[in-house]
């Protein structure tokens, strides 16, 4: 009789959220040559030029089925493949905190054509002056690298995204608001 390994899966995501496919080794090389990119500009050149590099971005070819996902299976997907963007991170920036962390996940999942996003804030009540600001990813309004509860003790500074995926995002919201609208107007005829 065989015993069948058990599927650790449910850990990643909500019972509800369905099987994401499969990320390709090609799409996920190419997120991880745009993730040592930007954590090495990172390094070298600061905030603002990294943060810049992020919001230009453009998704991988053949990410479009990444990018049209439902919000639970992107955020399962993103649970998934945080292993391969904090690989490149340790590589490149063993030592690094909170905001070299953040922004490799949000550089990888964006450039898989996820709108993940980096916010970067300052804690309300600060007790060490060292420590009073952080950064964590977040996709879909769910945190991925963080507990959900650090939205509640930092006030956000800067939020940080892929332009180009952020815009294909609202088109497509405008677009689903224009289809409801009109079967709305079809419906009450």
């Amino acid at each position: 009789m065989r015993h069948r390994a058990p599927d650790w899966a449910f850990l990643l995501a909500s019972a509800e959220a369905p099987e994401p496919p499969p990320v390709p080794i090609r799409l996920r090389a190419r997120a991880v040559v745009h993730t040592a990119r930007a954590l090495r500009m990172l390094r070298k050149q600061g905030w603002g030029p990294a943060h810049r590099y992020l919001q230009q971005l453009r998704p991988a070819p053949g990410s479009e089925r990444y990018a049209a996902l439902p919000p639970l299976a992107a955020i399962r997907l993103a649970r998934q493949e945080i292993l391969w963007s904090q690989l490149v991170r340790r590589i490149l920036e063993p030592n690094g905190l909170c905001l070299p962390r953040s922004f490799s996940l949000a550089v990888y999942l964006s450039a898989l054509g996820l709108p993940c996003e980096v916010t970067v804030a300052r804690e309300l009540c600060s007790t060490n002056p060292e420590y009073s600001f952080h950064s964590w990813a977040e996709l879909h309004g769910e945190v991925l690298n963080d507990t959900p509860a650090v939205k509640k003790g930092f006030k956000v500074l800067q939020r940080v995204s892929a332009d180009a995926i952020t815009a294909r995002r609202g088109s497509s919201n405008q677009e689903r608001r224009a289809e409801k609208t009109s079967l709305a107007a079809s419906v009450s005829l």
